[in-house]
Order: C-alpha cells, then sequence, then structure tokens
C-alpha cells in the first residue's frame, strides 16, 4: 500500500510544481482589442491634428501672400512718386515757371490773365 500512496503523492507533487511553476498570463482579448483601439484612435487623432495644422498654415501663408503684393505695389507707388518729385525739384527757370502755372490751372482752379473759364452745364 505504501507504493500505491507514494505513487499519488508523488504524482500530485508533480501536478503542484506544474501548477507552481512559472506561470504565463495571458491578456484577455478584449484588453489587446481596447489598447489596439486606443492606439488606433491616437493616431486618427494626431493625422487628424496634422492634416488640420497644414491647411492652416497654407491658409496663412496665402494671406501674407497677398498682404505682401499689396505691400509691394505701394511701394512701386511712391517710387513713381518719388522719381516724379525728384524730376519737379530739378526744374529750373521757365520749366519751373511752365510747372507752377500748370499746378495753378489743374489742381487749384486759378486763372491767368484775360483768360475765361466755361463750364458746360449741359454735361455733353
Amino acid at each position: 500500500m505504501k507504493k500505491a500512496s507514494t505513487k499519488k503523492a508523488e504524482a500530485s507533487k508533480q501536478k503542484d510544481e506544474k501548477l507552481s511553476g512559472p506561470v504565463e498570463v495571458e491578456a484577455p482579448k478584449k484588453k489587446r482589442k481596447t489598447r489596439y483601439l486606443l492606439l488606433y484612435l491616437a493616431a486618427i487623432g494626431f493625422v487628424f491634428y496634422a492634416v488640420i495644422t497644414i491647411i492652416n498654415q497654407n491658409v496663412r501663408i496665402a494671406e501674407k501672400k497677398a498682404e505682401l503684393s499689396e505691400l509691394q505695389q505701394q511701394i512701386n507707388v511712391v517710387e513713381i512718386q518719388s522719381k516724379y518729385l525728384e524730376k519737379v525739384q530739378s526744374y529750373k527757370g521757365q520749366e519751373l515757371v511752365d510747372y507752377m502755372e500748370k499746378i495753378a490751372k489743374e489742381d487749384l482752379g486759378y486763372v491767368g490773365s484775360g483768360e475765361r473759364i466755361f463750364i458746360n452745364v449741359a454735361g455733353d
């Protein structure tokens, strides 16, 4: 009888050793799915953020290009005005007198001696 009880004791020890040995815990599939789902959602969120940021930057770039174009036009106008003023500053003698007379008549509405101004009331 000793042999039978010894065999049972040995079999039970082997079972205990198998159970008490290194235990591998498998993560439930639900937790894995949740992790992958969270990673997937995070990746999608990052992609949306990147796309929105890129679109926003492109809109800003377009606005700045339009602003730059407008400022370049203003610079061109000021350069033309500057060249005109430099030319006027170089006038001397009769050229200066003619220029001043032209400005007085056209811009200020003055009339030279012996001149008459006719206004067309009919608008034709």
